[in-house]
């Protein structure tokens, strides 16, 4: 994708593929969900005006929405294939992607906050009860050089390789060893 910005055949065509292999990508998480879960509530490409009903903007769908209720989880995941980048170019273009003005992360940003301005649309949406613990969860393809969480501790990003060891609560935090697994009441 660095050779050009231009759309043409070959960038339609590798844009193509890329949303392909997120779909792929969602079905791999879900099922990593189901392995450690029971699902209660479990759907993807859920449209936002199903729970939240229509608003000025159109917020998008979430990718997946997976709610156990062995743990009082919710799991919200906006989940994106990002080829391999062969060189700096590339690299920079999946950066872009994800933090151009409204770009992956915004898209994103905006769901989850529209989730935790209105929890109790969420909460009946997957019949959930009080004090829901949410994981609000950006999953790339590949491991991405950016902090684990946004600024304000909201969004976290994970990659797949690292997703069973996330749900497991073995990921580590290197300067104080606690356990990384941040989750919102809701």
């Amino acid at each position: 994708m660095s050779y050009s910005n231009c759309k043409d055949k070959l960038t339609a065509t590798i844009e193509k593929r890329n949303e392909e292999l997120s779909v792929k990508l969602v079905d791999i998480l879900r099922e990593k969900l189901r392995n450690h879960y029971t699902a209660y509530f479990d759907e993807i490409d859920v449209q936002y005006d199903r729970i939240f009903g229509s608003k000025p903007i159109n917020y998008g769908d979430f990718d997946l929405i997976f709610y156990t209720k062995e743990t009082n989880e919710l799991f919200l995941i906006e989940a994106k294939f990002f080829s391999d980048s062969l060189n700096n170019s590339g690299i920079i273009s999946d950066y872009e992607k994800l933090y151009k003005t409204d770009g992956y992360y915004d898209h994103c940003r905006r769901r989850y906050d529209l989730v935790l301005s209105e929890p109790q649309k969420m909460e009946t949406f997957i019949g959930a009860q009080k004090s829901v613990k949410a994981h609000f969860l950006f999953v790339s393809s590949k491991p991405l050089d950016i902090e684990f969480q946004d600024d304000d501790g909201v969004v976290s990003f994970p990659c797949l390789s690292i997703f069973d060891k996330y749900l497991e609560g073995k990921l580590i935090v290197d300067e104080n060893d606690s356990i990384m697994r941040p989750t919102h009441v809701i």
